[in-house]
């Protein structure tokens, strides 16, 4: 009996399978669920909130998924088919509106801290959209240069300055493309008022990078060379009279340093003379008065060596100073302010480098007829005068007096003038004043920072 039990079981399940199959509906004839998936994807494709676009992407889905193989609904699946990745970039840029609005805002503001907050999040998304990050890295020139009049620093220049030397070195090489377009045609990078093409670009971020480098991280060797770069590619910056002004500013910077040795040897040199001037004829303070004039001898190379080094400085800080004067614009009041401003400047370098008022117009015309000199090139030094000995004087001791001693009518001494330096009755001298310039008496030299500067226009 159970085998028989058995045998009628399995009958009963294959032929409820058979009935089963024989009623199932194939789903290519299911004309109400494609009709209705169809039309509810139809109602939403177009509408603007995410609720909407989210329902449209799921009733298209759906339908490509169980219709997408019907030959009668061949017309309808390629219509839908294409929107589904449209749609779901429709539906994130809904979702990162927030964001984008926001972005806008702080950009329209100079909200520098707005524009870091949404801009993180936003590449946080999209790493590779470099519009965002393009207009991260040139807006903050605006916050380090408050920073630098405030006597702060800028929370984002490193990373700023990072981001402009990948962008710079990425567009440059074309490993970085400008994937927006002006209705012209033009490729642009960057977002409202900082959209700009890629001469534009490469010749903000270079400025940037030099800018943020000197002025908010110190790092001025690398700065002027960056300045310098930016003389020398298109764009806007080419041109820009505080570019010329801060590397101006970056040689007489360095000047100081050979001022401050020059002083240092200048008054060894004093004291050896003092030296001198205080031995008696005895046979042991003539030996020492030999051995003294010998050094001497060695410190005044020394002196006309840094001298001369000096000098080349002062001639590099003055090129770069004819070039901002010549750049600069006097359309408005303001700008024939600076431009005074910076011509006075001029006028006061070269009276203390060649002792002289006339000639300044053209000595810039000659100077700015020639190429820019490289700053990362070395300066030469400029000599004024072939090298004078030291001899030993008629009496004893050393100098060229009759007696004992040096004479002094012209010898070295420590700078007159506005300035304290080194210096010589003759005139010839350098020092570190507090004028436009530096110098002895009648010597040749400057000061820095004391014309106008590009510390307060990014």
């Amino acid at each position: 009996m159970k085998a028989i039990f058995r045998s009628l079981s399995m009958a009963a399940i294959v032929a409820g399978i058979a009935v089963t199959g024989a009623f199932a509906q194939n789903v290519c004839d299911d004309l109400d669920g494609a009709t209705a998936k169809y039309d509810a994807f139809t109602a939403n494709y177009q509408k603007k909130t995410e609720a909407e676009l989210t329902a449209a992407i799921a009733a298209g889905k759906e339908f490509l998924e169980k219709w997408g193989a019907c030959e009668s609904w061949k017309e309808q699946v390629a219509f839908v088919k294409p929107w589904i990745p449209r749609l779901e970039v429709t539906l994130g840029q809904v979702r990162d509106k927030p964001l984008f609005d926001g972005f806008d805002d702080a950009v329209n503001k100079d909200n520098i801290d707005g524009i870091y907050s949404f801009g993180k999040q936003i590449l946080a998304k999209y790493p590779t959209n470099h519009n965002f990050r393009y207009v991260m890295t040139v807006a903050t020139l605006q916050d380090v240069s408050k920073a630098v009049q405030a006597k702060t620093q800028s929370k984002y220049e490193s990373v700023a300055a990072s981001s402009a030397k990948t962008l710079y070195d990425g567009i440059k090489s074309g490993s970085i493309t400008l994937d927006r377009k002006r209705q012209d045609g033009t490729p642009v990078i960057g977002f409202l008022k900082h959209e700009v093409n890629k001469e534009e670009a490469l010749s903000r971020l270079a400025y940037t990078q030099a800018f943020i480098n000197y002025y908010g991280l110190n790092n001025k060797k690398a700065a002027v060379a960056q300045y310098y770069e930016v003389t020398q590619i298109p764009g806007y910056f080419k041109n820009y009279a505080p570019v010329f002004v801060t590397i101006s500013e970056y040689y007489r910077d360095e000047t100081e340093g050979i001022g401050k040795e020059i002083v240092t040897l200048t008054t060894e040199y004093n004291g050896m003379v003092d030296q001198v001037k205080k031995l008696g004829n005895t046979p042991e303070d003539q030996e020492k008065a030999k051995q003294l004039d010998t050094d001497i001898k060695a410190k005044d190379v020394q002196i006309k060596a840094k001298e001369a080094l000096f000098n080349g400085y002062v001639e590099r800080a003055m090129d770069a100073l004819s070039r901002a004067w010549k750049a600069a614009k006097d359309t408005t009041p303001a700008e024939k302010t600076y431009k005074d401003a910076l011509y006075k400047d001029l006028q006061g370098l070269y009276k203390r480098r060649y002792n002289k008022d006339v000639g300044l117009n053209e000595w810039v015309a000659a100077t700015t007829a020639k190429p820019l000199p490289d700053p990362s090139s070395t300066v030469q030094p400029v000599s004024d005068e072939p090298a004078t000995t030291t001899t030993t004087g008629a009496g004893t001791g050393v100098g060229a007096g009759t007696g004992t001693g040096v004479g002094q009518g012209n010898g070295r001494g420590m700078g007159a003038g506005t300035g304290t330096g080194t210096g010589q009755g003759n005139g010839r001298g350098t020092g570190i004043g507090t004028g436009t310039g530096v110098g002895a008496a009648t010597g040749t030299g400057t000061a820095p920072k004391t014309g106008p500067t590009a510390k307060v226009k990014p």
